[in-house]
């Protein structure tokens, strides 16, 4: 068992149930496993993995929560279209469909070799709520999505956006894991004439106090 990986659930205050906690540990499993030949994830054991991708992807489960409220409201619907776009080893895909199992997630990346790992991992899991879409994003349906999430995919830019807008539906939302502030600010500058509007939440990642962490949420 991670040590690390439960400290950190307790300090997020996600009472997750011992099924969950096991999917996450087997995640973790299947990436160090797959790291041995292909460098998938950073990460030297169990405990770093758990910290720096598990515990970082769950870190925006409750506000994740807020927008999933809201969006089931507007839309009158209760499962919802999920997608990490961008998903590489499957975070923050993977975990937040073991923290969020009642909605629909796809896992958006282009890469063959990280689909054949995303596939199999969604099969040794048993994650029902899960599917991979291997394709480049600029090949995905418009308005496939109430909710997009993407931890290292791209800053944002102008091609940038309008290509997450595009597969985006409309009133939905974008949450974009981001670091310091003050590239925030550099990005958003350089799309403010496509969004008028957003909200920057910080997040503390256990573990990584000092590393400063947001959450980017834009609304099309």
């Amino acid at each position: 068992m991670t040590e690390k990986l439960i400290k950190g659930l307790e300090k997020l205050q996600l009472n997750f149930s011992e099924e969950q906690i096991t999917k996450l540990e087997g995640y973790i499993n299947e990436v160090l496993e797959f790291n041995k030949t292909y460098n998938l994830m950073k990460a030297e054991n169990a405990d770093e993995l758990a910290v720096n991708h598990i515990l970082d992807s769950l870190v925006a489960v409750p506000h994740l929560k807020e927008l999933i409220s809201d969006l089931s409201v507007k839309t009158g619907k209760t499962v919802l279209n999920l997608a990490d776009i961008g998903s590489g080893g499957g975070c923050p895909g993977i975990p937040l469909s073991i923290a969020f199992p009642e909605q629909d997630f796809t896992l958006v990346e282009r890469m063959e070799k990280r689909c054949v790992f995303l596939e199999t991992v969604i099969s040794k899991l048993n994650l029902k709520n899960v599917k991979v879409l291997c394709k480049a994003a600029d090949a995905v349906e418009p308005e496939s999505f109430d909710l997009e999430v993407f931890r290292a995919f791209h800053p944002f830019d102008k091609k940038i956006i309008k290509l997450l807008f595009n597969m985006l539906k409309k009133g939905g939302y974008l949450a974009a894991y981001k670091a310091r502030e003050e590239k925030i600010l550099a990005e958003m500058n350089e799309i403010n004439f496509i969004v008028k509007d957003y909200r920057r939440i910080k997040m503390t990642v256990p573990f990584l106090e000092d590393h400063e962490r947001n959450l980017v949420v834009i609304k099309k």
